[in-house]
């Protein structure tokens, strides 16, 4: 059996349904082999003190800061309340098909971190550039 290269497309494609800061707080859970749990309650001084990889840190300083919250990763709920992300396991799973988080680790892990529209874009723009289009 012959199996596909999962590629930052494919995890693109995978957690688009999700908020920005959920993806954000998936995508560190993967690149720090966290539980969700764990990223769901992650206090700034705690994320701030990890030894992680810079994308990790590039991610933990994306985020917006509470004033009153002191959770990294947070959202607006629909009453206008701030509000750690709930859920977080079920929305995972919900985009997944039903895949275990550990499913989708697996899939991470040996990832090839090319976007192909990325690169199919910029391919046709360098085209155009050397054409003189």
């Amino acid at each position: 059996m012959t199996y596909r290269t999962f590629m930052l497309t494919d995890l693109n494609a995978l957690l688009a349904p999700l908020s920005n800061t959920r993806k954000q707080a998936v995508l560190f859970t993967l690149d720090t082999h966290g539980t969700l749990d764990d990223t769901v309650m992650l206090g700034w001084k705690e994320g701030l003190g990890m030894q992680t990889t810079q994308f990790a840190r590039d991610l933990i300083r994306a985020q917006p800061r509470h004033l009153r919250l002191d959770y990294v990763f947070w959202e607006y709920l629909e009453n206008g309340s701030a509000a750690p992300l709930f859920g977080l396991q079920d929305s995972v799973s919900e985009v997944t098909m039903g895949r275990s988080f550990a499913e989708l680790q697996a899939f991470y892990d040996p990832m090839v971190w090319i976007d192909s529209k990325v690169e199919a874009e910029c391919f046709v723009r360098d085209l155009n550039l050397a054409l003189g289009v």
